[in-house]
């Protein structure tokens, strides 16, 4: 029982964090500089209270899942792993970008922050299909 509350929590956390990287992804690539400081303003505000707590939540909950039930013995794991490394570095290049575009609104951030969603989106999907298939 207590494994598929876990398993509930972990999977809660992660619709939270991938929701707000999302919403960082476009306000960071899509909001022109002229409105760019309020909206980060509010969104930094977000970011700190709920997606950066569910990121949190999602490696606690997901690493109680692997030392408690899982293991570290498959492959898939492995390559889940690294990419939810991928997405925490993500997020926290969101997080330092929109600090300072808040601070300095003309400026641009790099490829890798800006091409966020797609990253994202990708990422999620790989993830679900090695979490669910769990092909090596």
């Amino acid at each position: 029982m207590l494994y598929f509350v876990i398993k509930a929590l972990h999977i809660l956390s992660d619709f939270l964090l991938i929701g707000g990287m999302l919403i960082n992804a476009f306000v960071i690539g899509m909001v022109p500089p002229a409105i760019r400081v309020g909206v980060i303003a509010a969104l930094r505000r977000y970011d700190r209270t709920v997606t950066t707590a569910a990121l949190g939540g999602a490696w606690l909950f997901g690493l109680w899942l692997i030392f408690g039930y899982i293991g570290f013995s498959d492959g898939w794991l492995h390559a889940k792993l690294l990419l939810v490394i991928l997405l925490s570095a993500l997020h926290g290049m969101q997080q330092g970008w929109m600090r300072r575009m808040q601070a300095d609104p003309k400026l641009d951030p790099p490829a890798f922050v800006r091409a966020g969603m797609p990253i994202i989106l990708v990422s999620v999907v790989l993830i679900v299909a090695l979490a669910v298939i769990k092909p090596f």
